[in-house]
């Protein structure tokens, strides 16, 4: 049986969401919240790297990842991409080893079907983390991956808008998950110093993206009402985080 969220679910369901899936994101987001409550009342702060340790993989398939998100993504999408990879290694606390090429192609992929492009192309199904997923299949072929690796790269897409990431899917989604929550709604971002925050705003700024990222979403649910992003914004009030994200101004 396929899982929740992963690029086999997708295939199987088109993305939309059942019942019991529908409590499945339920229950995730109460373990969420509780776990997050937990932390933040540790006052416990992490400094794994500085920001200036991080440097994106550079090679064939993660420059074309790049150009094609710059392409098809407006820039506060765009820079939405690039911080998230950010924010994955910044609040990293897993010390295994990982697929860092395969993570950072994933985060500069994840958010095509929320382009103009992105939506025409998933017009039929109901996830729009399809419209990367199988993006990123294309580009592991035509550089030669395993079917094991794009397998983790088209995952590490589609359970991004999961609220939480099993380990049995591997760190690597874990950190697309952890990246691109960071970055839209603050998610897990107390734990890091201010300075380092500001660093990485300071070289690829927000440009709006809390307004931008509501507008774009609300739109994503009024035209997929089953999928998983509706239903987070509908009954777990996404949207509603995103804009009182108090670590982000913008």
């Amino acid at each position: 049986m396929t899982r929740l969220g992963t690029i086999g679910w997708i295939e199987r369901t088109g993305g939309r969401l059942a019942w019991r899936e529908r409590l499945a994101l339920i229950a995730q987001g109460v373990r969420a919240r509780a776990a997050a409550t937990m932390r933040r009342r540790s006052g416990r702060k992490i400094r794994q790297f500085e920001v200036d340790d991080i440097l994106p993989p550079d090679s064939a398939i993660t420059r074309e990842a790049i150009a094609l998100s710059q392409d098809l993504c407006r820039p506060f999408l765009f820079n939405h991409c690039m911080r998230s990879y950010f924010w994955a290694h910044l609040l990293d606390e897993d010390t295994r080893p990982f697929d860092d090429e395969a993570v950072f192609t994933a985060l500069m992929l994840h958010d095509l079907g929320l382009t103009e492009h992105g939506r025409r192309a998933a017009e039929l199904g109901h996830c729009f983390t399809q419209v990367g997923a199988q993006k990123a299949c294309e580009l592991a072929r035509k550089h030669g991956w395993s079917d094991r690796r794009t397998e983790l790269t088209a995952n590490a897409i589609t359970l991004h808008l999961n609220v939480l990431v099993a380990d049995r899917h591997g760190k690597e989604a874990k950190m697309v998950r952890l990246g691109s929550g960071a970055d839209v709604a603050g998610l897990g971002m107390h734990v890091l110093h201010r300075d380092q925050i500001d660093e990485v705003i300071s070289r690829i700024p927000r440009l709006n993206l809390k307004q931008e990222m509501v507008a774009t979403l609300a739109d994503e649910s009024r035209a997929r009402p089953h999928s998983r992003i509706a239903f987070l914004c509908d009954q777990l009030h996404f949207g509603t985080m995103i804009e009182r994200a108090a670590v982000f101004s913008e």
